[in-house]
């Protein structure tokens, strides 16, 4: 007994193990809390690593932003230097256009006191010029003439020897323009426009009737024997008082209508006033055919027998004689002498010679 009493505790021994489960929960539970530990350190270490990232990123940016604003605003100070270099630049040139122009001007006011011989020769050149103009736009002859007599008066009056060939080649263009022909052009027009107005007063040709045939002798014979003849004779006298026949050999033109006389006479006219403006244009080919038509007209229309209808085919006959157009000579000699002159001198006064 006394040994199944001892072996009892032994038997009842293997009971501790029982405490094992308890302790091995609390083992796993400090292990899940230790692995939740760890994961909240490693979300938290990820979520830190990123935004530290993110912060770093932001910041490159940042500091790049900053380095083009930089970039920015020293190539604006730049421009701005540069700027200001070139308005200083500009003011400067300025500044001595100024005191250029102000000292051309207090030369311009003492050149009439200094060279008052230049005016007049700058006179006379435009003198030239104008005589030009005269001749190649007007054909005003006269004018031009004077104009260069204008001219030459000036310049003698500068008594500077050095103008002499100046006034040589004056006197050359003068000689050449009176050379030329003359035409008085107000004269032409004004017998053109008389020789018109006669128009309505030219009688115009009538009828031509050509010359009647004389009648043979009607009287009657005394002989017997030419009892024939005598009846016929006899019978012509009787017919007589009844009709009239008389025989004529010719064509007979007729008459112009009032209407055709009227375009007639208004055509006629036209012809006219066609030679005034050709005697202003100086149409030489004009001028000669319209006179030429005009009188083809008055031979074939108008009565030839007639003194006004002779009277104006002799003033055309005279008119169409006239010469009306001329070659004028290309250029003066005097123009490019005075303007190289006057060149010359203004580089004198320029230079302050």
């Amino acid at each position: 007994m006394t040994d199944q009493q001892e072996v009892q505790p032994n038997a009842a021994a293997p009971a501790a193990p029982a405490l094992e489960p308890k302790n091995g929960k609390h083992r796993s539970g400090a292990l899940l809390g230790g692995i939740a530990i760890l994961l909240a350190l490693g979300l938290a270490g990820g979520l830190y690593l990123h935004g530290h990232r993110n912060a770093v990123a932001q910041q490159a940016e940042l500091s790049a932003l900053k380095q083009q604003l930089a970039e920015v605003m020293g190539k604006l100070d730049q421009s701005n230097s540069k700027d200001a270099e070139q308005l200083a630049v500009l003011g400067k040139s300025q500044q001595q256009l100024q005191e250029a122009l102000d000292g051309l001007q207090h030369r311009v006011l003492d050149l009439n006191d200094k060279r008052p011989n230049d005016w007049m020769l700058a006179e006379s050149e435009y003198l030239v010029r104008m005589a030009g103009r005269k001749l190649w736009l007007e054909h005003d002859l006269i004018s031009a003439i004077t104009l260069l007599g204008n001219a030459d008066e000036r310049i003698k009056a500068l008594n500077d020897p050095s103008l002499m060939p100046i006034r040589k080649a004056l006197a050359e263009d003068i000689a050449q323009l009176k050379a030329m022909p003359r035409v008085d052009r107000e004269g032409l027009t004004l017998k053109l426009a008389a020789l018109s107005d006669q128009i309505e007063l030219l009688p115009l040709s009538t009828v031509s009737m050509p010359e009647a045939k004389a009648e043979p002798d009607q009287a009657v014979s005394t002989s017997p024997d030419e009892w024939q003849s005598n009846l016929k004779k006899n019978w012509v006298k009787f017919t007589e008082n009844f009709i009239t026949i008389r025989r004529r050999d010719g064509a007979v033109e007729a008459l112009l209508s009032p209407q055709q006389e009227i375009f007639l006479r208004e055509n006629l006219k036209t012809k006219l006033l066609q030679a005034q403006l050709a005697v202003y244009r100086e149409q030489q080919a004009l001028y000669e055919d319209s006179l030429d038509k005009a009188q083809r007209w008055l031979t074939q229309y108008f009565d030839v027998d007639n003194s006004a209808t002779q009277y104006m085919q002799s003033e055309l006959d005279k008119l169409k004689g006239e010469q009306i157009q001329f070659d004028y000579p290309d250029q003066f000699k005097t123009q490019a002498m005075l303007e190289q002159v006057l060149n010359e001198r203004l580089q004198r006064i320029l230079a302050g010679n």
